[in-house]
């Protein structure tokens, strides 16, 4: 025989006529220009309905009646007459259990009604024997008011727990003991009224919304109370309540013990950026460091310099130093995993790594991801949110902590938006450091300076405003290079650190030639080691930092007599056009 729940669309269609199909779904009907009726033909809440303007709600007997005049016997006999196989039976789901909210006095005000599968409803006394499913005009009040009353009179230490099921349970126990219609978060302020003078105990519930629940009923009774306290049980699992702390073995003797040992409720700071007060200084985590004195852990760095001085070179070779654990340029890294997003393309990368696996006796196995794609931190959201969440997967394939996730360069990584503009670079850096919050991790931007070595990175100085360290890297006309700190938050003075590249020749293609790549060598060398070397004019400079720009910029591989494989050239035209850009040569001049 079909029951009730079953009946909900055909009655709703045979009262309400079609629903709104723009705003409906499988499970719910809408009706009303803006859907404010809900009547619900599947899922877990199926033969209910809601009129969320209007505040009322209930099963299918409850809707005939609110279009039938004569209530709910009078909603019965029309049920009988429109489907007449389904005379004389009851409303559908089965009650489990009916929880009544008594006023002082002990009469009646409402029921909280759990049905299965599991679901609560209200209802309120309808007069006639039986219920309005709303509480529509109803005082609201604690559960167990009478005998909550009764126990504060006396003196008695009173349980606030999160359900009726719990307050039942300890009320067996003789355990005086209430809670709030609807659950976790539906605690009322005028409530509090009713505690004034009482010793309190709070259990929350153990997730998040328990917790939650639990601070808000502290902040509305401690104005009131003697004094109010939170014990956290023992050994619940998650989502786990006074009841199941019962059932696994716990008793009212231990209850009373844990009871004694909980401490003072004290209201938290309720701000939404974090604070450390004066005298708490001391208890703060000590600083930690991804690079000893030079990078900090979680933190925001950038490494810059113009196109063509290694800066990739020694940013991978810094990543996978972290990958492997092992110190860089004499410090000690935190070992852990790394992702490594480059924008530029990840042919080049993969002979870099595989050089460096090479040359630096390279463990597989380590937890090193390479990216090679280009993200849109700026136009929206959308390139930030696939970013993360690829990086939480890559790093949960990893066996040791995520470290740090380099994007490599920012020019790659800015959409439509501009360098030269504080505004777009500050949108880079505020999904940079969402990124940070959200991974637990460092971010290393890698940038390009513009030709003005003095002038710092290109663009707009928003980025190094932003971040907790800067190294600048440079190549001298040696071929040595130089990394430069040129900011560090935390740190103390670091002299700069000097590296070349280290050619590696890693096979031969189909013609022969070598494949060749390089990796970073620290030296002790200087780079004041000029002595014998002509000084460059400004016009040679040019020629040169325009040749290094259009390599960087357009550079192709070539292979053949006069060059290694898989160099990167261009041609004489193109070199031409850099050499006479009117930026370089005012940018020289000046």
């Amino acid at each position: 025989m079909t029951d009730f729940t079953d009946l909900m669309g055909a009655v709703a269609e045979r009262l309400l006529g079609p629903p709104n199909h723009r705003l409906s779904s499988k499970d719910e009907w809408r009706y009303g220009t803006n859907g404010s009726l809900s009547v619900k033909i599947g899922g877990p809440h199926k033969g209910t309905w809601a009129d969320h303007e209007a505040g009322e709600g209930g099963g299918v007997l409850d809707l005939i009646a609110r279009r039938v005049a004569g209530g709910r016997e009078a909603a019965l006999s029309w049920l009988r007459q429109e489907f007449p196989d389904v005379s004389g039976r009851p409303e559908g789901r089965g009650v489990v259990a009916a929880y009544p909210y008594h006023d002082e006095t002990g009469a009646l005000l409402f029921e909280v009604v759990r049905f299965e599968p599991k679901d609560f409803r209200q209802r309120r006394p309808d007069g006639s024997g039986g219920h309005v499913w709303n509480l529509k005009g109803v005082q609201l009040v604690p559960y167990h008011l009478p005998e909550l009353i009764e126990a504060i009179s006396q003196d008695r230490t009173i349980y606030i727990v999160e359900g009726e099921k719990d307050v039942d349970r300890l009320g067996r126990l003789n355990i005086p003991a209430t809670c709030n219609a609807g659950g976790a978060g539906k605690w009322r302020d005028e409530f509090a009224a009713y505690f004034t003078g009482a010793d309190i105990v709070i259990i929350p519930d153990n997730d998040d919304a328990g917790r939650d629940h639990a601070e808000k009923v502290a902040r509305s009774l401690a104005p009131v109370a003697t004094r109010v306290r939170l014990l956290a049980l023992p050994g619940l699992p998650r989502k786990g309540d006074v009841s199941d702390w019962l059932s696994g073995g716990g008793t009212v003797d231990e209850l009373h013990g844990l009871t004694e040992q909980a401490p003072n409720w004290k209201p938290s700071v309720a701000t939404r950026l974090p604070a450390v007060w004066w005298g708490d200084e001391d208890k703060q985590p000590a600083l930690s460091w991804l690079v000893k004195g030079m990078l900090i852990e979680g933190g925001l760095s950038t490494v810059y310099g113009p196109p063509g001085t290694s800066k990739t070179f020694l940013v991978l070779d810094l990543a996978l130093h972290i990958a492997h654990g092992r110190e860089w340029f004499g410090r000690r890294v935190a070992a852990g995993g790394v992702v490594y997003v480059s924008g530029e393309g990840g042919s080049g990368m993969r002979l870099r790594m595989k050089a460096w696996r090479k040359e630096r006796e390279g463990e597989a196995g380590r937890p090193f991801v390479l990216v090679p794609s280009s993200v849109n931190l700026f136009d929206d959201d959308n390139g930030v949110e696939a970013l993360i969440a690829d990086v939480k997967q890559h790093a949960a394939m990893m066996t040791t902590p995520l470290r740090l996730v380099v994007l490599d360069t920012l020019s790659r990584m800015i959409g439509a938006g501009d360098e030269d503009k504080a505004r777009d670079i500050n949108m880079v850096v505020q999904r940079a450091e969402r990124m940070q919050r959200e991974l637990g991790c460092h971010v290393l931007v890698v940038h390009h300076s513009g030709k003005d070595r003095d002038r710092g990175a290109r663009g707009s100085n928003a980025l190094l405003g932003a971040v907790d360290a800067a190294i600048e890297i440079s190549r001298h006309e040696t071929g040595l290079c130089e990394g430069k700190i040129a900011k560090v938050k935390e740190g103390g003075d670091i002299a700069p650190f000097t590296y070349e590249l280290l050619q590696s020749v890693l096979g031969t293609d189909e013609d022969g030639d070598d494949i060749t790549s390089c990796v970073v060598t620290p030296s002790d060398a200087s780079t004041g080691e000029t002595k014998g070397l002509p000084k460059l004019s400004n016009a040679e400079r040019i020629a040169r930092d325009a040749l290094v720009e259009a390599i960087d910029e357009q550079g192709e591989q070539i292979s053949g007599a006069r060059a290694p494989a898989s160099v990167r050239a261009v041609r004489l035209d193109q070199w031409r056009e850099y050499a006479y850009r009117p930026r370089l040569l005012m940018a020289e001049l000046a």
